[in-house]
């Protein structure tokens, strides 16, 4: 019975295997009164028929708490396996594999009477460097940073901040129209602009480069991430620490510097200080 559980996905299939369970025991007591008052002898006799209901009831009882008791592990251990397999290990955000199924849904639910959706790449400049200079463990510092950053720069609830793989983070705006995509962008190459990361060998401060585009009818996951991969490489040719926007079937993406900076004053995007 308990390997049946396994399959147990949802409180309502917990509420169906507990009336299951439930009807089961009634049955089963039924069955073990008869036994106990045909064994002894004494089908009149209502103190025994009593006593054999009493029992039953317990044995019932206490098989349908153990069960129910194992559907609750088995529910638990499946939300713990299946929160781990969409989450990333170092920085807590959301992995590659649950930004997947979100775009998927996304796309899927597209309505063109609404704004769309807006996919944004963000990319930390030189980020090699980093780890030569400073070391692996401080370069995780600054991804746990840089994760942290970007989560406290979404709009809200409804916008989603994933890690990709490596130094790359994605976000996914929720019904974002140019304006609310390109302040959204703007803001998260602020925010990892003005991080700096303590370590024991220095302050880190790194830059990103964001490629954006918004998601349109037809599309797939796989063309929304190809758009805004080759925005993104368009802000790192165009000097890093800037957003770039590729609208979709039109022409070369457009770059955009940070408000109030000029691309000759861009500074150094990795600065070292004892």
């Amino acid at each position: 019975m308990i390997g049946k559980l396994a399959h147990v996905r949802s409180r309502s299939d917990v509420v169906i295997a507990s009336l299951a369970i439930t009807g089961v025991s009634v049955v089963c007591a039924l069955l073990l009164t008869a036994c106990l008052t045909r064994s002894r002898r004494v089908v009149g006799d209502f103190g025994a028929l009593r006593l054999a209901a009493e029992i039953s009831a317990i044995v019932a009882f206490s098989v349908s708490f153990a069960v129910v008791d194992a559907i609750r592990h088995i529910l638990k251990g499946k939300r713990t396996v299946e929160r781990l397999a969409m989450t990333d290990d170092l920085t807590g955000l959301a992995n590659r594999r649950a930004f997947v199924a979100v775009a998927e849904h996304a796309i899927a639910r597209f309505d063109a009477a609404l704004p769309p959706p807006a996919l944004l790449i963000v990319d930390l400049d030189l980020f090699k460097r980093v780890n030569d200079i400073y070391g692996h463990r401080a370069g995780d510092q600054t991804l746990q940073a840089a994760a942290q950053a970007l989560a406290r720069a979404v709009r809200s609830e409804f916008d989603f901040v994933g890690r990709l793989g490596g130094e790359e983070f994605v976000v996914l705006l929720a019904e974002a129209d140019e304006e609310t995509a390109r302040r959204a962008a703007e803001s998260a190459r602020a925010a990892i602009e003005a991080l700096r990361v303590a370590t024991p060998t220095g302050e880190i401060a790194v830059t990103a480069s964001i490629g954006r585009t918004p998601l349109v009818a037809g599309d797939t996951v796989s063309t929304a991430l190809q758009r805004a991969d080759e925005a993104l490489y368009v802000a790192k040719r165009a000097g890093r620490n800037q957003v770039a926007m590729l609208e979709p079937n039109v022409g070369e993406p457009s770059a955009t510097l940070g408000e109030g900076r000029r691309r000759r004053d861009a500074p150094d995007p990795l600065r070292r200080s004892a």
